[in-house]
């Protein structure tokens, strides 16, 4: 009877055994996918200029049915405990403004949608968290000195914004004769696409696909115009309200300043 008991002890404590390294196994393997859907982007990927990011989630292959993916950014610049982030893509299709009219980058539609819907719907509260609130400065030295007598509006306090044409110049080389600008280029995601973003045959990305043309946040040549990278790369300007059916839609390539001390980091 003794034998018995312990046998059956034995195998109970067998049992419980495999059913404890199943349980580690799952969700071993949990984790592991998860951080695969993110990126697999660690901490420290974030203070080295140059690296690719993800943070945040926006949908980008059209297919809603998956629901959004990962944002995959470019950190331009280190800064201490902050780095500044560029979209990798263009993520989204919109007009600089809604309405065809002399506007600055302080009360243009554009401005209002990246700190309100796109802020919200691309992050979650933790997330948003550690997006700093940023000075942008909207100077005439921010824009291109052609377009210098062109006003350019007061300094805006925004948690996303767009590059404007220095900064764009500093960290990618834009000028208005970079037409061979590769690293300025940018691909369109399937999403932005299908809501109107422009793609030139002629002109492609470091991977192979066809680049589009991107928004910047200085104005233009003139005050209804508002200025942009076109896809070989270079510094132009176009109608503030430009859109599918007018020379073609510029793409959005939001830019974030995150704090590294974040939790999230």
């Amino acid at each position: 009877m003794s034998t018995a008991n312990t046998l059956k002890r034995m195998i109970s404590v067998f049992l419980m055994t495999v059913c404890l390294l199943t349980a580690a196994t799952i969700r071993a393997e949990g984790v592991s996918e998860t951080t695969a859907a993110d990126g697999g982007t660690k901490p420290e990927d974030f203070r080295t200029v140059g690296n690719i990011v993800t943070f945040g989630h926006y949908e980008q292959d059209n297919d809603m049915a998956n629901g959004p993916e990962a944002i995959e950014w470019i950190v331009l610049d280190v800064q201490g405990d902050k780095a500044l982030l560029l979209s990798r893509y263009g993520l989204d299709s919109k007009r600089y403004n809604e309405r065809y009219q002399a506007i600055t980058w302080e009360n243009c539609t554009l401005r209002k949608w990246l700190n309100e819907e796109f802020l919200n719907t691309a992050f979650d509260g933790k997330e948003q968290a550690a997006i700093l609130l940023t000075e942008v400065e909207n100077s005439p030295e921010q824009g291109n000195s052609e377009w210098a007598h062109v006003e350019s509006g007061n300094n805006t306090q925004d948690r996303v914004f767009l590059l404007s044409c220095a900064e764009a110049n500093r960290y990618l080389d834009v000028t208005p004769k970079s037409t061979d600008n590769v690293q300025a280029r940018v691909v369109p995601t399937a999403y932005a696409i299908a809501r109107g973003a422009w793609t030139h045959y002629k002109h492609v990305a470091a991977d192979g696909s066809f680049a589009g043309r991107w928004w910047l946040r200085s104005p233009g040549r003139y005050e209804y115009r508002a200025a942009h990278v076109i896809g070989d790369g270079s510094l132009k300007n176009t109608h503030v309200s430009a859109d599918k059916d007018h020379y073609g839609a510029g793409c959005v390539r939001p830019a974030i300043w995150l704090d590294l001390k974040a939790d999230n980091f």
